[in-house]
Formats: C-alpha cells, structure tokens, sequence
C-alpha cells in the first residue's frame, strides 16, 4: 500500500511537472488559413483592368509573406456588404441560424456551399478601395493617382471579430499617361501592405531558439514561413505575475541566413542568457534605414540623407543617397539661386561586432542643379552640374532597439560640367549622423 501511495505521488509529481514544462515552452506560428475576397471598389469609378492588377498584386503579398494558406474568391465586398458579412458570421454560431440557398453581401452572392468554405478558413481577409483619385495636375504637368485600400481580417473561429485592419495608402504619377499613373500607385501596395499585416499582432512570428554556439543561434522557421535575411527578432522573456501574462523583451536577434526550415541569427545584444528553447518574436518593419548625416568635404559643408534597405539583405547591402554641398549654392543678384544636389548610389559592406558596426562603403553620383527663381515655382529649371565618387568607412553603435548614432570619414571628389557657374569640390571628408530602422 505504501509502495502504491508513493508511486502514486511520483506519477502526480511527473504530471504537473509536465504541464509545468507544457505552459513554458514558447510558442511556434504555424501557416494560417487564409481566404482573401477580391478587391472591393463600389461608389469609385476604377477601370477593369485596375482592379484585375490590384486583386494580383494583393495575392501576391500573402504568398510573398509565406505564413499563410491563401484561398482566393472572385467575389468582392462593398463596405456595406463587409458588415453584413461579420453579422451573419456570428449568427452562424448560434444553433437556431437556418442556412439559406444564397447569401447576399451587399452586391456580392454566395452559395451555402461557398460560404461553408469561408467558415472553415481560421482567417478571412476582405481588401475594399476607400478611397481612388486620378487626375491631371496642370501645375506639375503630369497625371497623379493616390489609391487608399483597406484589408480586414476577420476572426471565423471567434465569431466574425476583427484581427485587424492594414491600412495603406499609395501614390503614383507620371507625365505622360493617366494608365501609367495608376499603375505606378498599384507597384507601391506590396511593400506597404506586407509591412501593416506583419505589423497586426495575430500574423507575426513566434519561434523558438534550437542551438546556441557563441553569438550564432539557430532558430526554428525559415522561408517555409516567409523569414527573410536582415529580418530582427525580439528574445523574450514569458512569465505569469498573480495570473497575469508578462512578456518582456531581453534582446535582439538579426538573421542572417535562412534555410527552408531552421534560419541562422546573430545576438546583437541580450539581458539574459541565451539558450535552447528561448522564445523569440518578429520585429516588424517595413525594411529600409533611413540615415541622415552632415559631412565637411574639404571645405565644403554637405548635409545628406542616405536610405538603405535591410529587409532580404545581411552583410551586403546597396544604398541610395541625397545630398546638397552648402558651398556650392549661388545667389545671383538677388534674384535666382543655383542649388546644386547630388544623387548618389552604391553599396556597402556591414562587419558586426555587437551593437557595433565597421562599415566600409562606396558610390558614383552625379549632381543636377535647380535653378529657383522668386516669380514662380514653374520657372525652375534643371541641368546637370556635377559628377563624382565617394568611399568611406562608417563606425556605428546601435544605441536603442532602432536608433544607431555614427561617426564616417573617407574621400569624395565632384568635377564640375560647368566650369561657368560651378568649382571642382572635395577631399578628405568627416562627418558623423544617425540612423533609424523603418
């Protein structure tokens, strides 16, 4: 009898430490079922063949984002319809519903057969156009369009409640074509778009840490769930406080390879010790730094902006650069200014040690002045004024999450087209900025 009260005891104890275990080991997404309306436009007067190129441009951002089972539907919501969709989702709950032939959303139908379909989806996503305008602009002669598309996730296991709503808002122009506009407004969704639903909490990625060697991690999840290189990961911390849930971030995780199953990171920085089994959570972004600084090239002052894309890039990573030589603007009687601006592109090579980073770079430019006169802004004019080279190497200490502060220096030379209106300019150049994680 006493052999059987401790075996007893010792099964009771191996039991709830197994639930123990259970309630800490850190969550694991798995891809979510998915079905997607086409593109709802009622009240906007939008060319067919617009909308055929949003409805592909939107299925292809859940594809491109990877953790999604996507179902598509050629039925499109209005507003109105949206609503009437959420009621009916909770009234299918209810056990006295009665299942009609055909339901009516507004303008769109579907079958009980189709409807079934969408209730056994865990997540359904309605895209409507709230707002479209194309037009012709007299003053930039050119033709403009701004698209506004709302995307709703409804929640079909809980009864129709919203996840959240992406909201993105995209621009294009063109001087020539109105066609030309619009589709240039289409081209800007998918990035925005993949952002905003990466940032709704119910679609970002929850992994765990499988191996630990030094600062290297391997992680669960890869391109099978749509993990990309220069991605970022929260290393959390998951306890309960008199019942409550406390998640807390300890640290940073930068991927810098993925595989199809398991991706390899980088700890930037991290609080606790990092181990097997330790949770980890994405970081949304929208994938771009954006670094201003202000340089002295010789004697020449230059402030510049550089933008420089993370999101599918580690170590290697090419950068775009704006930047104006203070020196270099002329004021003719009072009247006109010459502004001489220098755009830039090249790439740059990222050595991580830490929260540190050794960063060797370099690019070709070439420099267009603005001629602004005080009569109007249409009698501005442009030529190109300058080209010219610059290599650097860049010092950075990342100080927050997203912010990191640095200090460059290297050469940079600009050889005039001009010789009437504008100097040969550069030498050694020093300057220091900071950046920020978009």
């Amino acid at each position: 009898m006493e052999r059987t009260k401790i075996l007893m005891t010792g099964l009771f104890a191996i039991a709830l430490c197994s639930l123990h275990l259970a309630a800490q080991a850190p969550t694991v997404s798995e891809k979510k079922d998915i079905a997607i309306f086409a593109l709802g436009y009622y009240g906007w007067a939008i060319p067919l063949e617009t909308l055929g190129s949003i409805d592909q441009e939107l299925q292809k951002v859940f594809v491109d984002l990877g953790r999604f089972n996507i179902i598509g539907y050629t039925e499109r919501l209005s507003s109105g319809g949206l609503q009437q969709f959420i009621d009916t989702l909770k009234k299918a709950k209810e056990a006295n519903f009665v299942m009609p032939d055909k339901f009516q959303f507004g303008e769109a139908t579907l079958t009980e057969a189709e409807f079934n379909k969408l209730v056994g989806a865990f997540i359904i996503a309605t895209p409507i156009v709230t707002e479209f305008n194309s037009r012709y602009d007299a003053d930039k002669s050119q033709w403009e369009t701004d698209i506004k598309t709302d995307v709703t996730f409804l929640d079909v296991g809980g009864g129709g409640s919203i996840l959240g709503i992406a909201e993105v808002k995209s621009s294009g122009s063109d001087k020539d074509n109105k066609r030309a506009s619009i589709s240039n407004a289409i081209n800007a969704i998918p990035m925005q778009l993949q952002y905003e639903v990466r940032k709704i909490e119910a679609f970002q990625i929850n992994t765990r840490v499988l191996t630990v060697s030094g600062s290297e991690i391997k992680l669960q999840l890869g391109s099978n769930m749509g993990i990309k290189k220069g991605d970022e990961y929260s290393i959390m911390v998951n306890e309960t406080v008199e019942g409550f849930r406390n998640d807390t971030e300890r640290g940073l995780v930068q991927i810098k390879d993925v595989g199809s199953e398991v991706s390899t990171g980088r700890i930037v920085y991290s609080s606790i010790k990092v181990a097997k089994d330790v949770a980890l959570k994405e970081i949304p972004r929208l994938g771009l730094d954006a670094e201003g600084y202000l340089d002295v090239v010789g004697s020449t002052v230059v402030p510049g902006v550089r933008v420089v894309p993370s999101r599918g890039f580690y170590g290697f990573r090419p950068y775009g650069a704006v930047q104006i030589p203070v020196s270099e603007v002329s004021t003719y009687f009072g009247l006109l200014s010459v502004i001489p601006i220098n755009g830039i592109v090249g790439g740059e090579y990222d050595f991580y040690l830490g929260r540190l980073s050794v960063t060797p770079f370099c690019g070709l430019g070439a420099s267009y002045a603005r001629v602004v006169t005080p009569v109007s802004s249409s009698d501005e004019t442009d030529w190109l004024s300058h080209i010219g080279a610059q290599a650097y190497l860049r010092i950075s200490l990342l100080v927050t999450r997203d912010l990191s502060i640095f200090a460059q220096g290297g050469l940079e030379y600009w050889v005039s087209m001009n010789s009437v209106f504008f100097n040969n300019y550069g030498g050694v150049g020093l300057g220091a900025g900071a950046s920020y994680k978009l």
